[in-house]
């Protein structure tokens, strides 16, 4: 397992993934059948399972997975620093990690691997539209890549597969990886980033290349004294 951050899922969403050799498909029917961010049942964004992104503890949040038998399974765990992941029980496919600050304690990620039950169209019509979109550099793989739909009033940047590089969204296509951070610490992510405004169902290629609204905050090494 490794720490789940925001820069890192952007530039890397195939490490986290699949680690090494052929990815794993973004769209499975295998995966996570998880509406929640859209029925909001038992709790919504920043909820996840009845976890709060920046309010739970982790051995509280750790808890509640593990008794949740009926939707997940094979719990792994990690004290130092936090982190778990677990699979989906029904298919047994790894869907989901979490990690926690190990200051606090508190839950401050959660990433969750979807099957395709919820769509560009269901998310618009449930939050309005994105703030932001982030488009992976390069083509997951040859058949699929992934543009993120960034929500930062709920914490929330959700990944969707509109096909490959080629290839235009449309508001069919489906939310296949769900990113929840808390709102109030989510801005602090998005300045590692870069990031473009929401114009609408445009090409993958049009995303690539439109000018950023959001680029990432240079850093400055502190000058050694003399």
């Amino acid at each position: 397992m490794r720490k789940l951050t925001f820069l890192l899922v952007l530039a890397v969403l195939g490490v986290i993934l699949a680690g090494c050799g052929s990815p794993p498909p973004l769209v499975s029917e295998k995966y996570l059948a998880d509406t929640s961010i859209i029925s909001q049942d038992p709790c919504g964004p920043p909820c996840f399972a009845g976890i709060t992104v920046g309010e739970t503890t982790f051995a509280d949040a750790l808890s509640k997975i593990k008794a949740n038998t009926t939707a997940f399974k094979d719990v792994q765990s990690q004290d130092d620093p936090p982190q778990a992941a677990w699979s989906d029980a029904v298919n047994g496919e790894a869907c989901c990690q979490m990690t926690a600050d190990k200051n606090t304690g508190l839950v401050d990620a959660i990433l969750l691997r979807l099957a395709p039950k919820i769509t560009i169209k269901d998310v618009i019509a449930k939050y309005g539209e994105p703030e932001y979109v982030s488009v992976l550099g390069q083509d997951y793989s040859a058949d699929e890549t992934a543009v993120g739909l960034i929500y930062p009033k709920i914490g929330n940047v959700l990944w969707v597969m509109p096909g490959n590089g080629s290839s235009t969204l449309d508001e069919n296509d489906p939310v296949v990886i769900a990113l929840y951070f808390a709102p109030d610490t989510i801005q602090d992510l998005l300045s590692t980033a870069t990031l473009m405004k929401w114009t609408g169902y445009e090409s993958v290629s049009f995303y690539r290349t439109a000018t950023p609204i959001v680029t990432p905050i240079p850093t400055t090494t502190p000058t050694p004294a003399p």
